[in-house]
């Protein structure tokens, strides 16, 4: 079925359908009424019977209400009226058809509805005293007349709204497919010829209009996007490229971290190994000699193995921390300290180490407080794996350097040392988790945790820490920042000094 008869179809359903409810709404709502203004007649019409006839009844006068109710053959539609007195029998009665009797002798055994008919029952009354009772009948003939009459004149509005309705169905349906048939062989012709630049043409600002606008605009977008992709193939080779360069670059970097990996487990292999060798060495040997032993040599003996078990110690509580402060279940004690105190009793863990390789420090503190709010042992450990890492590259005879200063609101301590320096790319890298220095191959070892530590610790408090290499001399510098924090008035923490040297 063509779209203008689904249309002409759909348009006469719709408005027969509701040409059929109209009418047959307003011949109910007519008939309703008809009946309601006459049951209101025959009600109003017993009332006055029933006033006209109470004087008679209060007298008891038959003869006078027979008279009064004869009146009612005049009238087609009243098929009986019945008086009872004030006991309910039977005082004066009019009947239409003697044939079919509606007055009954008792008021009571009346019916109060009869088929097809209109009943009314009312009481008779005067100055407000009960004298009896009237019934009227009324038949309804009156009302299927008018139904009939009704009906015809429906019957013909119905017709000739149909037929207008026929007519202007027929005149939309061929106006709306009209319009629709010239959009689809448009449509038909752009597909068949892939010429997107054709467009529909658009006769009215209705609905089609819109339609075939938006279909025009939908032609527009497609050539962009076929412009768009035209130029995205022609990019597409340089992305390729660019994309091919990062896979590269991703590549080295998983196969530097898969290198920093080995590399950690082969170190920690030999941190391991080297500590735990000299314990079992010298603890077997003081097991087999303690008899004969001096206590000079049992003594050194205990000390080796007190220094291993300390660098085990220190090995697994690294991995520890930084297992901990990787998943964020590392608990910091927050407080005021100053730099430089702290400074000064981290060189106490590190001083054993200096003496072997005659190292000499340097300690330049700000005359100023240098105060921040921190975990003082954290900040402590810091300090230590910093001036560790410091003594490790450092040459035998050399010094090493630690300030503290105030610079930008910023309280910064910076440790600098004469060793190897750092590779300029690789000032970040060094601070990642098991990477050390490509120039650690000078035999300087390592786990390649201690500056991941650092800067997990010093990240906790806020702060910042970075590497340099020093500009007019060998050696690095690595440098951390926390916000400053002032302290007491005129405070001074114990066992500072400005300038002081350690050389052992």
């Amino acid at each position: 079925m063509s779209i203008r008869r689904k249309l002409t179809v759909m348009m006469m359903a719709i408005s027969v359908m509701a040409v059929a409810i109209a009418v047959a709404a307003v011949t109910v709502y007519l008939i309703y009424d008809m009946h309601k203004s006459k049951a209101q007649s025959v009600a109003l019409l017993a009332h006055i019977a029933g006033d006209t006839n109470s004087a008679a009844l209060a007298f008891q006068s038959k003869d006078n209400i027979q008279t009064n109710l004869e009146i009612y053959r005049s009238s087609p539609f009243i098929r009986a009226v019945c008086i009872y007195n004030e006991a309910g029998e039977l005082f004066g009665e009019y009947e239409a058809n003697i044939k079919q009797a509606f007055c009954l002798n008792k008021f009571t055994l009346l019916p109060d509805t009869l088929k097809d008919l209109i009943t009314v029952k009312d009481e008779i009354r005067h100055s407000d005293a009960l004298l009896g009772h009237i019934y009227v009948v009324s038949d309804t003939s009156d009302i299927e007349s008018y139904v009939r009459r009704i009906t015809q004149v429906s019957s013909i509005v119905t017709a000739f709204t149909l037929a207008f309705i026929i007519l202007v169905a027929l005149y939309f349906s061929r106006t709306l497919s009209g319009a629709i048939m010239e959009l689809t062989t448009t449509i038909q012709s752009i597909t068949g010829s892939g010429n997107y630049e054709l467009k529909a043409k658009t006769h009215y600002s209705d609905e089609i209009g819109i339609l075939a606008k938006a279909f025009n605009n939908m032609l527009g977008e497609v050539l962009r996007r076929d412009k768009d992709l035209a130029d995205a193939n022609e990019r597409l080779e340089e992305k390729i490229e660019i994309r091919t360069h990062e896979l590269l670059a991703a590549k080295k970097k998983a196969e530097a971290a898969n290198e920093a990996k080995t590399e950690f487990l082969r170190n920690m292999s030999h941190e391991f190994r080297t500590p735990l060798h000299a314990i079992l060495s010298f603890s077997s040997y003081g097991v087999s000699e303690y008899i004969t032993a001096k206590r000079e040599e049992l003594k050194k003996y205990f000390e080796y193995i007190n220094k291993g078990s300390e660098r085990l110690g220190k090995l697994v509580n690294e991995v520890l921390d930084l297992a901990k402060m990787e998943n964020g279940t590392q608990v910091f004690s927050m407080q005021y300290a100053d730099l430089r105190e702290l400074a000064n009793r981290a060189y106490e863990p590190v001083a054993s180490l200096m003496k072997d390789k005659d190292i000499t420090l340097h300690i330049r503190h700000d005359e100023q407080e240098v105060g921040v709010n921190c975990d003082p042992d954290k900040i402590i450990q810091v300090i230590t794996n910093l001036l560790s890492n410091a003594i490790k590259f450092t040459p035998p005879g050399h010094s090493i350097t630690l300030k503290t200063q105030i610079l930008n609101n910023m309280s910064t301590l910076s440790i600098i040392d004469e060793g190897i320096g750092i590779p300029e790319e690789e000032k970040e890298a060094i601070f990642e988790s098991f990477r050390q220095s490509s120039r650690t191959n000078t035999g300087s070892g390592g786990t390649g945790l201690g500056l991941a530590i650092c800067r997990n610790i010093i990240n906790a408090h806020e702060g910042t820490i970075w590497a340099e290499n020093n500009s007019n001399a060998l050696g690095a510098k690595v440098t951390f920042a926390l916000q400053s924090v002032p302290g007491a008035p005129g405070a001074q923490p114990q066992g500072v000094s400005y300038d002081q040297s350690y050389q052992n």
